[in-house]
């Protein structure tokens, strides 16, 4: 007998072999025991988690003579039918080729006939999102009101192109993501039948790799079977044949990243590409590996189960993390997962693994939000690092390491070698001089408040009064400098530098023009002063002009 590929062999033949869908299968066994067959369902979901599987079981548990608590017994005539394809009560028709509204009128020519065996006709049109908008409008109507005796069961894994008119005529039943644990016991079970065992890691990297996928997950497994020495499958070769990096690869990849260190990226992606691994499947795996890092930051306790890990790779997912700031997890997930898909364009895939990896070692520039974040976000780490080897006693502070007798004896010679404090720097001449000071101050010690004020344009000091000149355009920096806070911080600095009191003050555009009308109005009073003589000069306040 030819040899049966393993997601065909292990194919499940009752709602207990069925993985993963508890919810559904409850609901649809319970329905069947109870007869209330409904006239359409809808089953969606990925790729390889029962859909297609389930809706044959349902043909034949609704057509069973000698059903159990909702199985089918798969002896009666209606059973055997069905499963050697030799009855037309079950018709399973693929919409992927099958698109065209002649199609579908072909096969709702044939629903007026009653089922041959069983009691219903059951129509399985798989992936029928791919289906013609005018061969959905023929099927509308019979999905609405089919005869008696027909069932329609739709598989799909687009299930949002489907339009509003089929879903509010079906049942819908969602499938999730088969759970990795069930998976790897599953073909435990399969090679156990064989005869071949299997490393446990081997077995979890197929389950990684099928991402969920029951059938893409015994695909992989058939390969490994095939390539299996002496019945063993073991985790290198599973390697080998994925393609995939060793987890010690990647930990050591990421210490590397963690340092910046730019000539080991380099060293380490010529050694991924001499060993004959993929760029584009090892960008995936850094990807995931960031994603991971980022789980344990997000959750505290019991990430193992997130990540479908051990405690101890939890652990060491905890240990690299440190070394990572939150933002720059993020930044490097953002840009592995933007460079994998890009990848599928490149020429020259190393290169693009190169540039990735090369920006991903990158410093934070800039006065941006996101920046700044990654940098502060990087220091607190290095903090907590710090703090963490100083209560393990791998890091003692200089002072507990001198003898207080040794101290006490070097405290003169500390005194005498201790450099002389730096003289301050003399006080600008110009009231432009303490401003460009100020501006210099501000660099330094407060960029976040650059975007505020390197729009705006000084305009002198009247007094101890400095004054800038804010556009009208930008009334929002206008108002953030104008905030109690900021002027207050401000006009401290002029103080220190001019070593007298002193306060800022923002001035917007449109203010402008009536300060400068006042200063003119001023001017001209004080030059009729000293011409005419105070007594002999009468100033009307009231007047504007």
């Amino acid at each position: 007998m030819a040899y049966q590929a393993l997601y065909r062999k292990w194919r499940p033949q009752n709602f207990e072999q069925v993985l993963g869908q508890t919810a559904t299968v409850k609901t649809l066994r319970r329905q069947i025991e109870a007869g209330r067959i409904a006239h359409a369902y809808l089953f969606c979901g990925c790729r390889g988690t029962g859909k297609t599987t389930m809706a044959k079981l349902m043909s034949r548990a609704i057509n069973c003579q000698n059903p159990n608590e909702g199985d089918p017994c798969g002896q009666c005539d209606a059973c055997r039918a069905i499963m050697t394809e030799t009855t037309m009560d079950v018709l399973e028709l693929d919409a992927a080729s099958n698109n065209s509204v002649d199609n579908i009128r072909e096969l709702l020519e044939q629903v007026r006939y009653p089922a041959q065996i069983g009691r219903y006709k059951v129509y399985i049109i798989d992936e029928v999102h791919m289906l013609s908008t005018a061969a959905f409008n023929a099927l509308l109507k019979t999905l609405e009101e089919p005869p008696a005796h027909v069932v329609f069961i739709l598989a799909t894994t687009e299930p949002q192109k489907l339009p509003a008119t089929i879903l509010s005529r079906v049942q819908r039943y969602d499938f999730g993501r088969i759970p990795s644990e069930l998976m790897v016991d599953r073909m435990r079970e399969a090679l156990n039948d064989l005869g071949i065992t299997a490393e446990d890691e081997a077995l979890r990297m197929v389950a990684r790799a099928a991402e969920g996928a029951m059938r893409d997950a015994f695909s992989i497994l058939d390969m490994c079977v095939a390539g299996a020495e002496g019945g063993v499958i073991t985790a290198a070769q599973t390697r080998d044949m994925l393609g995939t990096s060793d987890r010690e690869f990647l930990f050591a990849f990421f210490d590397i990243l963690a340092n910046r260190d730019e000539c080991g990226v380099m060293r380490k992606v010529d050694e991924l590409m001499r060993s004959g691994r993929e760029p584009q499947v090892f960008l995936r795996e850094l990807s995931g590996h960031s994603r991971s890092l980022l789980t344990v930051k997000a959750v505290r306790q019991d990430a193992a189960s997130i990540l479908d890990v051990t405690e101890e790779d939890e652990k060491r997912y905890r240990e690299q993390a440190e070394k990572f700031s939150e933002a720059r997890l993020l930044k490097m997930l953002d840009l592995f997962m933007r460079a994998e898909g890009e990848l599928r364009f490149a020429s020259t895939p190393r290169i693009g693994l190169e540039s990735a990896a090369l920006h991903a070692c990158e410093q934070s520039s800039g006065e941006d939000n996101s920046a700044l974040l990654e940098r502060l976000g990087e220091l607190e780490a290095k903090l907590s690092r710090l703090e963490a080897d100083i209560a393990s006693g791998q890091l003692v502070p200089a002072a507990a390491v001198q003898p207080a007798a040794a101290t006490r004896e070097s405290a003169p010679k500390a005194e005498a070698l201790k450099p002389p404090r730096p003289q301050l720097p003399p006080v600008p001449a110009d009231a432009q001089g303490v401003w460009d000071r100020v501006l210099d101050t501000i660099k330094k010690k407060e960029p976040s408040m650059l975007a505020f004020i390197k729009t705006s344009k000084f305009i002198g000091a009247k007094g101890n009064v400095y004054q800038v000149l804010v556009p009208i355009s930008d009334r929002a920096k206008y108002d953030g400098l104008a905030q109690p806070k900021r002027r207050e911080r401000i006009s401290q600095m002029i103080t220190d530098i001019t070593g007298q009191p002193a306060v800022f003050e923002p001035v917007l555009a449109s203010d402008a023009g009536n300060q400068k009308l006042d200063a003119v109005r001023e001017t001209a009073q004080k030059t009729l002063i000293d011409t005419f003589g105070r007594e002999n000069v009468q100033i009307d306040e009231g007047k504007t002009q």
